[in-house]
């Protein structure tokens, strides 16, 4: 059990530092550019792109300032039209580059099986293909999959069951245990994809009355033996934890946590 003070330390940096802030000037720099991108995606496509769609992290609020995360992306749908018949993912996939080449020529614009980056100064844009297929009230999603042909998906199908898990354990516990691991799995190379990571948080079920410290210290424990072949990757987490994991010195604690969180103070 933590102290209150190095709980109330686990807030702060969950909760200030590692947020995106909606005012912040970061922000502002990346909606400005996603409002241009969308601009430019359907201007460029003309009739090919029936929408342009922001989900992922972004969207759930979740997704770390770049200094936290140098990798922080934002995802895009580019929604295809399929009236004239349905194209290949690596067809969709040339049209989006040579779209974005003609508009950012001093940008990086790159496809990245299977999706398209742009790469901004300050910010990554993950452009993906999509195409949809609706009957009556119902909506399919398709996107490419690892075969280069497509698989279904539902964008931000993870947004509602965060919002309703954060609110029912109060104190914003549940986004704020992603971002501190988030920012753990960032600093050590992304061990974990970054969604499936975020997705198994969610759907975990958090016990009611632990303080933040406890909830995060129990997600990594059970991320350390979650997989077969990553426990190696992780056992530096062992490594730091020896005495401190429940060590009543505060600055023992304190220490070890900020092998894991670089940043905290």
């Amino acid at each position: 059990m933590a102290s209150i003070s190095i709980n109330n330390k686990l807030i702060t940096f969950a909760q200030q530092q590692l947020v995106l802030g909606y005012t912040s000037t970061e922000r502002e720099r990346i909606n400005g550019s996603l409002i241009q991108l969308q601009k430019v995606l359907n201007d460029k496509l003309y009739n090919e792109a029936k929408e342009v769609k922001v989900f992922g992290s972004y969207t759930r609020n979740t997704i770390l300032p770049r200094n936290y995360d140098s990798n922080s992306d934002i995802d895009v749908l580019v929604i295809f039209n399929t009236v004239n018949g349905k194209k290949t993912p690596g067809t969709y996939r040339k049209n989006i580059v040579d779209a974005l080449a003609k508009s950012y020529p001093l940008s990086v614009v790159k496809k990245d099986f299977p999706t398209v980056k742009l790469e901004l100064n300050h910010i990554m844009f993950d452009v993906v293909p999509c195409y949809t297929e609706e009957f009556w009230s119902s909506k399919t999603y398709y996107i490419p999959n690892a075969n280069d042909s497509w698989r279904t998906t539902v964008p931000n199908d993870l947004n509602d069951e965060l919002s309703r898990k954060n609110q029912a354990y109060g104190n914003n516990i549940v986004r704020n245990v992603i971002r501190l691991c988030k920012h753990w799995n960032s600093s050590t190379g992304r061990v974990f994809d970054s969604y499936e990571m975020e997705k198994w948080i969610i759907q975990r079920h958090f016990y009611s009355g632990d303080n933040l410290y406890d909830k995060f210290l129990s997600v990594m424990n059970d991320l350390a033996g979650s997989r077969a072949g990553v426990r190696q990757a992780l056992d530096y987490i062992q490594k730091y934890k020896g005495d401190y994991w429940n060590q009543p010195n505060e600055l023992k604690q304190l220490e070890w946590l900020q092998k894991l969180l670089p940043g905290l103070k």
